[in-house]
């Protein structure tokens, strides 16, 4: 569960820290209010791409941590993951969990499983006969496992 979020320097957000409570939580914002900057975030510190035009106007770095609350995970420190990404102007990156600096390829990897975004149009995937073969591979796999147990 992710119980903290911090947001610095990215497009209009200057510095914010989101704290989560347990449950169902909902962000809701006027246009323009930055909720798409928030997800962004979510996928930036889950290693998905990074767009230096995504720093703030007039800063040379952005910054996204997130505090997960992952008891049972091996790599939980009292229950708690730190995970947290710094990006600069030039295009180097930072990214560590918890403390130990990793590779944006490990990062993406370690969040695999913890981080799935999804936007309104992600349904309509099952639309397109492009990925019909795909799904109907899919079934016939697990189908066939069922048959030959």
């Amino acid at each position: 569960m992710i119980s903290n979020l911090h947001i610095k320097n990215i497009g209009i957000i200057d510095d914010i820290s989101i704290n989560l409570d347990q449950g169902f939580n909902v962000l809701t914002g006027e246009t323009g209010a930055g909720k798409t900057l928030i997800i962004d975030s979510l996928s930036i510190i889950a290693g998905g791409r990074f767009s230096k035009e995504m720093i703030r106007k007039g800063q040379d770095q952005s910054f996204v941590e997130l505090c997960l609350y992952l008891p049972n995970h091996k790599d939980s420190i009292d229950g708690n993951i730190i995970i947290s990404r710094e990006v600069f102007s030039n295009g180097r990156n930072l990214c560590k969990i918890n403390g130990r600096m990793v590779t944006v390829n490990e990062l993406k990897e370690f969040m695999q499983d913890i981080i799935d975004i999804h936007g309104q149009q992600d349904n309509q995937t099952i639309l397109e006969p492009s990925s019909h073969i795909q799904y109907l591979d899919g079934f016939s796999r697990k189908r066939n496992r069922k048959i030959k147990k």
